[in-house]
């Protein structure tokens, strides 16, 4: 009788794995340890690229890009900061704009993390975040090489078991919240053709 009652057991938790949905299991939320280890990683992996007095401007960049566009999903950051426009521009138009912002979103990183200069990142805890998609803020402490350390928190999801950022606030600042309000008002006064342009001259490294 045991037998067969752990059988039933084992064969529902079978049941169960496979009709409740992936990301209910593959969720940043549920994996605190391996969020932390991944923002970790790509802190010690920017600094060492940044460090490296081998590359050349160009080396350097071309580095830091290859690192940031496998550790962020620039697609979900791009959608977001672009809000409601997104849905009611034409498949030409959002082509256009994912294009423009693919430079722009890694300009925008490599120019705010170059901002605040960090030497050394700490993580000093973690916050599951609003919403049922699973993602967890990663706060860190910023380590300058002027100044006082800030605070970084790093929004990240973690889909088919790999981690990546979809987020992240410098001191509360909201990346994602505060470039879609520049974007609105640049849709609005030069239409989503003009904000692609600026875009691109945003994006343009002197």
């Amino acid at each position: 009788m045991k037998l067969r009652l752990s059988l039933l057991i084992a064969f529902i938790g079978t049941i169960w794995a496979t009709i409740t949905p992936v990301s209910a299991q593959d969720a940043a939320v549920d994996d605190t340890r391996g969020a932390i280890e991944f923002i970790e990683t790509l802190a010690a992996e920017t600094i060492a690229v940044w460090s490296d007095s081998k590359l050349n401007e160009e080396e350097r960049y071309a580095a830091f890009r290859a690192i940031f566009e496998n550790a962020t999903d620039i697609n979900l950051i791009a959608r977001g900061m672009l809000g409601r426009h997104f849905a009611s521009a034409s498949r030409d138009e959002r082509a256009a704009y994912m294009d423009a912002m693919s430079d722009y979103v890694v300009a925008e990183f490599d120019k705010r993390m170059q901002q605040v200069g960090f030497e050394q990142l700490s993580v000093i805890g973690t916050k599951p975040a609003s919403g049922r998609n699973g993602h967890i803020f990663v706060r860190t402490e910023v380590q300058r090489e002027q100044g006082q350390p800030i605070l970084a928190d790093w929004r990240v999801r973690k889909k088919d078991g790999k981690f990546q950022i979809v987020n992240l606030e410098f001191e509360g600042i909201n990346l994602m919240i505060t470039n879609r309000d520049v974007f609105g008002a640049k849709v609005k006064s030069v239409g989503l053709s003009g904000l692609i342009e600026w875009l691109k001259e945003q994006s343009i490294r002197s």
